[in-house]
């Protein structure tokens, strides 16, 4: 048997091509470089935080979509036509610029806030009786459905509550559409509320055209748990309104994944697997193509960690002030001062199953007044490919990511990641092996996104099918850090005798990574 990879690249984030018997360098994840702070948030109508940042390309600019809190104790004219009392208000807001670094807010003037219209809100949080636009969620993407009509080219989805259904069936998820990305109209109902037990919704769900296979993929939250009281809402999907503390007390986030033809039409959110057991909550789930190597998916989920109770470790997580702000938090719920997030890496081959790192991608960092806490590390969806700093001429991974600088600002930081560079197969001063199984091949150069230390190197050598190595394909020492090395054979770099044929590769390495590699 063998893997016909034709020309297109292989990340090595996981063991699918992987000779575990001949392998012995190590799967290892790498965790972005923290950057620059981008902007920061500090308008009224921000001032209840901002979350939940997605963005699209749309007619040559670049549009930033965020959610964030307006304080309307006196602001009778927001709440003119909400049906209940409230503190503060959820919108939708707007950024746009010819890039990621250069955003300003677009001031459309739909709502006046805090005495002006010269705002970027484009969207409020309404009712009509007892159907509430909630938007505490909204997510936007591009739909790029050849059939979709002109005015749904921009879809956005958010949860909205229906207060006539019981637990936790009052969420529904719906969708917006738009023809130009600004004026945004609610659509129809896509999942919940009187269906079968399966999405709580309740975070950034995410979803796009999937062009290969003509079908929409939508990933969500969902809540599972599988022991106690509420373990019969796994097994006939229903729930019912005396499981609900039991539910909120120790059910565990999960991501869902729903498709359709139409978007209209959507099977039953089913829940993901991972290639370890563990089961440790998940959300804000952040999956989309990775554009190098459209056959992977990536994943750079939230994950949800609660202690039960206050410690004298919470008193010095982050310094005094830190410890205060999370005691105040605590007084509107135990767990909101108690909980802490960060985020973890995951791909998959087919957008069901997943490889896993347990390890934290993001998160974790040296504390301060406003780090190790619950909303941590949420990150931007969608990863950008950005110049590096002079004097290098290559581009890496940008990654956005909320960050929080005080209880009523938020701010948004960059990262950066080398291109691929999630994770690699590493090793260290001993040598060490990385063998593929079979493969077969379209190209006529093979080049390598790798790295060493300057006393490092790899070597690569092409094998037949059964292990044995391939005369005149032994390459000579590679040495460096680069993206796209040309491997050289001897003085040749030609292997376009060798496609269409099963063969492996091993690379022979010491202090090295390989992220990935490719025919061309």
């Amino acid at each position: 048997m063998y893997i016909n990879i034709g020309n297109r690249r292989e990340v090595l984030w996981d063991d699918f091509l992987v000779d575990k018997e001949g392998t012995t360098a190590k799967l290892t994840l790498h965790k972005p470089t923290k950057k620059e702070r981008v902007y920061t948030f500090d308008k009224f109508w921000e001032s209840k935080g901002v979350s939940y940042f997605s963005y699209i390309k749309w007619q040559g600019e670049y549009y930033v979509y965020y959610t964030s809190g307006i304080p309307c104790e006196n602001q009778p004219q927001l709440t003119k036509d909400f049906n209940k009392e409230t503190r503060s208000l959820r919108a939708l807001c707007l950024m746009k610029g010819p890039d990621l670094f250069h955003l300003e807010r677009h001031n459309v003037g739909f709502y006046e806030i805090d005495g002006s219209r010269e705002n970027n809100v484009i969207k409020l949080q309404c009712t009509n009786g007892t159907f509430e636009e909630e938007l505490d969620n909204f997510f936007v993407f591009l739909d790029e459905n050849p059939d979709c009509p002109p005015d749904e080219k921009i879809k956005g989805i958010a949860q909205t509550v229906n207060h006539d259904k019981i637990f936790p069936g009052f969420r529904e998820l719906w969708c917006y559409t738009s023809g130009d990305g600004i004026n945004f109209k609610l659509g129809w109902k896509l999942s919940g509320a009187d269906e079968p037990f399966a999405g709580l919704f309740d975070s950034e769900n995410t979803a796009h055209y999937d062009k290969e296979a003509g079908v929409y993929r939508m990933y969500v939250r969902g809540l599972h748990m599988d022991y106690g009281p509420a373990v019969t809402a796994n097994e006939d999907g229903l729930v019912l309104k005396h499981m609900e503390k039991s539910l909120a007390r120790d059910g565990i986030r999960d991501i869902r994944y729903m498709e359709s033809k139409d978007f209209k039409t959507w099977t039953v959110p089913k829940r993901i697997s991972y290639s370890d057991k563990d089961d440790y909550p998940l959300y804000t789930n952040g999956i989309k193509r990775y554009e190098r190597a459209p056959h992977m998916y990536v994943g750079t989920a939230t994950r949800y960690t609660e202690r039960k109770a206050w410690t004298p470790n919470y008193e010095q997580l982050g310094g005094p002030v830190n410890a205060e702000w999370r005691k105040d938090r605590i007084k509107i719920g135990p767990r909101i001062g108690l909980a802490i997030t960060d985020a973890v890496f995951m791909s998959s081959r087919d957008g069901l199953n997943w490889h896993r790192f347990p390890e934290a991608f993001m998160g974790a960092e040296p504390e301060h007044d406003y780090n190790w806490i619950y909303g941590d590390v949420y990150m931007m969806y969608n990863l950008t490919e950005t110049p590096c700093e002079a004097p290098s001429k290559e581009t890496e991974l940008s990654i956005f990511a909320e960050e929080n600088v005080s209880t009523s600002c938020k701010a948004l930081r960059r990262y950066t990641l080398r291109l691929d560079g999630f994770a690699s197969y590493h090793a260290d001063y001993d040598m060490k092996t990385l063998v593929t199984k079979p493969i077969i091949f379209d190209g006529s150069e093979l080049s390598i996104n790798f790295a060493t230390s300057a006393i490092g190197f790899v070597y690569v050598d092409i094998l037949d099918e059964t292990g044995k190595p391939i005369e005149g394909y032994h390459s000579c020492e590679l040495f460096g850090n680069t993206t796209d090395r040309t491997v050289y054979f001897g003085e040749g770099k030609d292997v376009s005798k060798l496609a269409g044929r099963p063969v492996k590769l091993q690379f022979t390495m010491r202090d090295a990574d390989i992220f990935s590699f490719i025919f061309r």
